[in-house]
């Protein structure tokens, strides 16, 4: 089966946060490693649950006890009630894979071989996480 790659919505964002020492510590530190790379559990921002991929935060200390911080986010919408051949109410949320399994048979009216949808899969590619852990709001 061929196919294209076409662009599929997302919305890249980032916030800039101010934090004291006392918020900025190596646990939170490495909360941060933690939760980058993981995609919202909860809503966060007026997105739906995994709708939001946090990518990351960096910064420094800007003054003796204050830190900035920029939090990088992308948002990709969840879909629902997808079709793909005959196969019917596909849900997948924004940064779900979504992938089909072909199945080859014959098209009597062209008297070809085609192929056609077997099977659809989404699988979760990054794990969910609470974002309200970032100390940001949700």
């Amino acid at each position: 089966v061929e196919g294209l790659d076409i662009a599929v919505p997302i919305y890249s964002f980032a916030e800039t946060h101010y934090l004291t020492n006392a918020q900025v510590t190596p646990a939170y530190k490495s909360l941060l490693f933690q939760l980058t790379g993981s995609v919202n559990q909860s809503p966060f921002r007026g997105f739906a649950p995994g709708e939001v991929l946090f990518l990351g935060a960096s910064g420094s200390l800007r003054q003796p006890d204050l830190w900035e911080l920029a939090f990088r986010f992308a948002a990709s919408p969840n879909a629902s009630g997808l079709t793909i051949g005959e196969i019917t109410g596909i849900e997948k949320e924004g940064w779900d894979y979504l992938w089909v399994r072909y199945q080859e048979t014959t098209d009597e009216t062209a008297q070809a071989l085609v192929q056609r949808p077997a099977a659809v899969y989404v699988e979760r590619v990054y794990p969910r996480q609470e974002f309200s852990q970032l100390g940001i709001g949700s």
